[in-house]
């Protein structure tokens, strides 16, 4: 391709998106990367049985999960979407190949913290072999894990805070916060109120409303972020892709 200035374009780039949610367990992740359309699993944990979706069987390897993607890469099908399930149950498939490779049982073993970095190529092997299905297949790609809590240092404050984040190794997620055009953290909307505990004392007690929403915005409580200015919205496919659509044909401020 010759790059000079007549192969110069301007204007957004309106492709399918590439999101990562994670959260707490039975909140709805599965049910909600389920119904983006026409969606195909790549399932590394059992949990998709009450959901009606199509999926390739478990995989056992992190070789497995390649070729389901190099499946849906060459062969002709009809998918519009595929999700990943999960994230966290594929670290130990990447991390049991190195494993093998480097003829150990533990990747500690490996010392000083290099299989964690030795990781970091799979990692982003992954993530390439899905950008192939996203940028040659036009297909949305979504990937689910589950959530831990992190101290987080910030220089600013006098003292540290705790922060929701994606449960795997801290490498993987910086890998996937530069991967992902959207991080979306799934929560039970709470609210709180006071009540009497008797003895004229009182406490203040969670109250969760049933609502389930995706944060998608960045927050000191939890990692999330976007790159299309996107509004945070209920845990529903409908809602979201409302939501995104109306972000993505926004037309660009200017001043």
């Amino acid at each position: 391709m010759a790059f000079d200035l007549s192969s110069i374009t301007r204007g957004k780039r309106l492709r399918a998106p590439k999101i990562v949610v994670y959260g707490p367990p039975k909140i709805g992740k599965s049910t909600f990367a389920a119904s983006a359309p026409s969606a195909v699993g790549i399932l590394t944990e059992e949990g998709l049985d009450n959901i009606d979706v199509a999926a390739f069987p478990v995989a056992k390897t992190y070789e497995d999960v390649l070729a389901a993607i190099t499946t849906l890469a060459n062969d002709a099908h009809e998918f519009n979407s595929v999700f990943v399930d999960s994230l966290d149950w594929l670290e130990p498939l990447i991390l049991g190949k190195i494993c093998r490779e480097n003829g150990v049982d533990n990747i500690e073993k490996i010392g000083y913290g290099k299989g964690y970095i030795m990781a970091d190529d799979l990692w982003r092997k992954f993530f390439d072999h899905l950008d192939g299905l996203r940028n040659n297949r036009g297909m949305t790609i979504v990937c689910i894990a589950h959530e831990q809590i992190n101290k987080v240092r910030n220089p600013t404050l006098s003292e540290d805070y705790d922060a929701y984040s994606l449960k795997l190794n801290k490498r993987a997620v910086a890998i996937i916060s530069e991967w992902a055009d959207i991080i979306g953290f799934a929560s039970h909307e709470v609210m709180v109120r006071s009540v009497e505990s008797g003895f004229n004392q009182k406490e203040t007690k969670a109250i969760t409303t049933g609502a389930r929403k995706l944060h998608v915005n960045p927050h000191p409580a939890y990692v999330a972020g976007n790159r299309y200015g996107m509004a945070d919205t209920s845990l529903s496919w409908a809602a979201f892709q409302q939501g995104l659509s109306a972000a993505m044909t926004a037309p660009t401020l200017t001043t």
